[in-house]
């Protein structure tokens, strides 16, 4: 039922009975949008304002654009050049997204995916030296962070459609790969906002740029909606960690290798094609869905059908790595990427002038 679903709103298929239902619910929802806009441009609550610098990184479509390395990269680069940042998020899937939490003081990380999200646990194990706060008000989050960290950034993870706090620059990312889906509204399609809600972005950065199909119409489609400086970007393999042990091995280890690959991603079809196009011979996978929080069961299952194909590694993606912090399984090895901006210099200069 959920993939049929997703068929639907991703266009691969289309329903007389089911789709008029989704339209209609996508009109309520478009509604919503609306009002909820009207509402932040009253007096009161009107939008907050915090004494620092703030650059949101978001999208406008349902999940799996690559929000997470984007900030990993954003957050980085601007500490490489000697200012002060701090990721605030939601964290998504967490037991209680309104609590304020410090998932990393920059120093320390607090290893719990259940209490600070999956993806802020992440964010925090790569970015040494800069906070991470989680909760759902992300101005109290924000306030919470320049309190106790002093930064001179806020780097706001999925921030685009927190319209409640002002931010200096909005980024909003695009995926190459699906850019729109089928061009409609949730739930009717997988778009967040309207298209012409990109006219708030200042910088479109094209994700997966190099699995994607003609950039120059892209850009054309995205030129119509925006004024915003366009990007491109693509997710760079790094290596392989072993999850248990931290033990690195090189790319060119999974050349003609049988492996059994899982996820709990918003597009798991990407991590799939990722290993193929690494060398790897995926025999099995299995999928979970988003923020999936496996337990020994799921594990005995994966160990299970990787002894059935015989397979050489079991690997995993890094968001799915930090849900096993505390299971800490001996032979499964995640797949380390990062987020390269093909027009590095102006991106460094784009983000470094609004401090």
């Amino acid at each position: 039922m959920k993939t049929y679903v997703e068929d639907l709103i991703y266009g691969r298929r289309r329903s007389l009975l089911v789709g008029p239902i989704l339209s209609a619910l996508s009109l309520l929802y478009c509604f919503a949008l609306f009002a909820r806009r009207a509402w932040y441009r009253l007096p009161w609550p009107g939008k907050k304002t915090l004494p620092c610098t703030v650059i949101s990184v978001g999208n406008i479509t349902l999940g799996g654009t690559g929000k997470t390395p984007a900030v990993i990269e954003v957050a980085g680069l601007i500490l490489r050049n000697g200012h002060r940042p701090a990721v605030i998020s939601r964290g998504y899937g967490r037991q209680d997204e309104s609590h304020i939490a410090i998932v990393s003081d920059g120093r320390t990380v607090q290893h719990d995916p259940l209490r600070n999200g999956d993806e802020p646990v992440l964010i925090a194990e790569r970015l040494t030296g800069v906070p991470v706060v989680v909760g759902a008000d992300r101005y109290q989050a924000s306030l919470a962070a320049l309190g106790q960290f002093h930064p001179e950034v806020i780097v706001l993870d999925d921030g685009f459609q927190h319209i409640r706090l002002r931010r200096s620059i909005d980024i909003v990312l695009v995926d190459a790969a699906e850019p729109f889906g089928s061009g409609r509204l949730f739930p009717a399609g997988i778009l967040r906002e309207p298209l012409t809600a990109l006219k708030r972005a200042h910088a479109i950065l094209i994700t997966r740029a190099d699995r994607g199909g003609d950039l120059s119409t892209l850009k054309e489609t995205l030129s119509r909606y925006t004024a915003a400086r366009i990007f491109t970007s693509s997710h760079v393999p790094l290596d392989l960690v072993n999850i248990a042990t931290n033990e690195t091995r090189p790319l060119s280890s999974l050349q003609r290798i049988a492996v059994c690959a899982f996820s709990g991603i918003a597009r798991p079809a990407s991590f799939l094609s990722l290993l193929q196009s690494l060398g790897a011979v995926v025999k099995c996978s299995r999928t979970y869905p988003d923020h999936h929080v496996y337990d020994k069961n799921d594990l005995a299952n994966i160990f299970q059908q990787a002894a059935d194909e015989q397979v050489n590694m079991i690997i995993t993606t890094e968001k799915d790595a930090v849900r096993f912090h505390s299971l800490r399984p001996e032979g499964i090895w995640a797949l380390r990427i990062s987020l390269q901006v093909v027009e590095s210099g102006e991106w460094e200069r784009f983000l470094l002038e609004v401090l």
